[in-house]
């Protein structure tokens, strides 16, 4: 990752922020020998993504090939409409559960102002209103924040596996059920989304959920989630939405950081028999996807014509991690499941603070429209190489007629505009992290400065990985 990357704009943008260390994690939850055990797994994990990112920035991309699904960030300006209702979700995954209910209840649609304005920041007005367009047929359904027992008390395989529970923390995984109403007819969907949140400070939940694949005893995300995903899925079945659609809904699942791993995880262990989790987005994706705590025989089942797409941006933090430790599906994966790799070049700054998914929402929301004119849908392509996958892309007549001005023409503008992004952080201030990240931008203590890096993002990341070390290779032209 040598070399700057292409800049694409210079509108201001804010990066939310929150100072911790990987070192403050309160050493009361670590006991005896699974402190050792912790300790020895987070310095491998270290020590492996700093090797890999020496050898990553002496490596060039790979040539494109017809069969290859990745995409290059020379082209992912393309397909940001497509995925900025993802990262929109996922950005959204990190406020509480309750405020979505109770504008839900209210069936007035004011979830989807809320999602945009808690993903894209202030400063960014005109965004905003893209994505507003963008995010328009979402509607928020249900979601959780709470330790999961067992959500069906009658679900008997759920109530085994809870009995054999390890230690646990009192928090649970925090998801959010989205589903994407039809332009024709509201009262049904052809789309729900499931949204992971991802880790937040020194949440001793969240940490040791990241060291899941080391064997953690606790009963951490993943094993909450292997117990009940059927459930969520019984639950999005029976949405009013889901039930009046004449074609029944595809279910994908996304989310950033740890919760990108666990949308990863809940749509390898789905067993309900029913639909399955047709697609998995990540944006910056943890390298931990549970896969070993799943069947082998239910893992070959449900890897048949899935598709993830593993959305970064350039240099976070994580892309090194997970080139060093990806846990299984790796991103050579072409088919059974077709992993996409999609990297997003619109900002630099430090990889911690390039690792935030409010950041990575407001660059695709950017990049779905040039100097005012919608750059318009469009998905990629799902087949790739003769591998056929279940998704497929939603055909409503909103989006078609949103796409129909298709400019790519102004790609050399849109990159090249103004000197670059940077990332801007104030961990007391949020007014202050609005503030311009261009030259002269306001430094954390609010004086005006001069260009430079970003400080740690306010959505924490998850530096523990496991599986087999390989490396994944750069992302090379769709």
């Amino acid at each position: 990752m040598t070399g700057l990357p292409l800049s694409r704009s210079s509108r201001d943008i804010a990066k939310k922020g929150r100072l911790w260390s990987h070192a403050a994690i309160d050493c009361r939850y670590i006991f005896g020998d699974v402190a050792m055990r912790f300790r020895f797994a987070a310095f491998r994990v270290i020590f492996a993504s700093a090797g890999a990112a020496i050898w990553l920035s002496s490596v060039q991309t790979a040539a494109a090939q017809s069969n290859d699904p990745d995409i290059l960030a020379a082209y992912a300006y393309r397909y940001a409409d497509y995925y900025l209702p993802y990262a929109i979700q996922s950005s959204t995954a990190y406020k509480p559960v309750g405020i979505l209910n109770t504008m839900r209840d209210a069936g007035l649609g004011e979830e989807v102002d809320y999602a945009v304005q808690n993903a894209i920041p202030a400063t960014q007005e005109d965004l905003r209103g893209y994505a507003r367009k963008i995010f328009k047929p979402w509607r928020y359904q249900f979601g959780s924040e709470s330790y999961l027992t067992c959500l069906d008390p009658a679900d008997e395989a759920c109530k085994a596996a809870y009995a054999r529970r390890g230690w646990d923390f009192g928090s649970g995984p925090t998801y959010q059920v989205w589903a994407r109403t039809r332009a024709a007819a509201r009262s049904s969907c052809s789309e729900v989304s499931i949204a992971f949140r991802g880790t937040v400070g020194l949440s001793g939940g969240d940490w040791y959920s990241n060291l899941s694949r080391f064997g953690s005893p606790y009963d951490d995300y993943y094993k909450q989630l292997q117990r009940n995903v059927d459930t969520i899925m019984k639950q999005i079945q029976n949405l009013d939405c889901y039930k009046r659609a004449a074609r029944k809904p595809q279910i994908v699942s996304t989310g950033h950081s740890l919760g990108a791993g666990l949308a990863q995880f809940v749509a390898l262990a789905t067993r309900s028999g029913g639909p399955r989790i047709a697609k998995v987005l990540a944006f910056d994706p943890s390298p931990v996807t549970g896969a070993h705590l799943v069947n082998k025989l239910l893992l070959t089942e449900n890897v048949q014509g899935l598709v993830i797409d593993r959305v970064y941006e350039t240099g976070e933090v994580l892309s090194y991690a997970r080139a060093a430790v990806q846990e299984y599906p790796q991103a050579r994966s072409r088919c059974n499941p077709q992993v996409r790799t999609v990297e997003v070049k619109a900002a630099r700054g430090s990889s911690i603070g390039l690792h935030g998914i409010e950041l990575l929402a407001t660059n695709l929301a950017d990049l779905t429209y040039n100097e005012g004119n919608s750059l318009g849908y469009r998905a990629p392509v799902t087949l790739v190489g003769g591998c056929d996958v279940i998704y497929r892309p939603d055909t409503d007549e909103q989006l078609i007629v949103r796409g129909g001005n298709q400019r790519e023409v102004g790609l050399r503008r849109v990159y090249a505009r103004g000197a670059g992004r940077l990332v801007a952080t104030n961990q007391a201030n949020p007014a202050l992290r609005a503030g311009v990240t261009r030259a002269g931008f306001r430094q954390p203590n609010g004086e005006p400065g001069t260009r430079m890096g970003s400080g740690p993002t306010a959505t924490a990341f998850a530096l523990a990985a496991g599986g087999v070390p390989s490396f994944t290779p750069l992302p090379r032209a769709e």
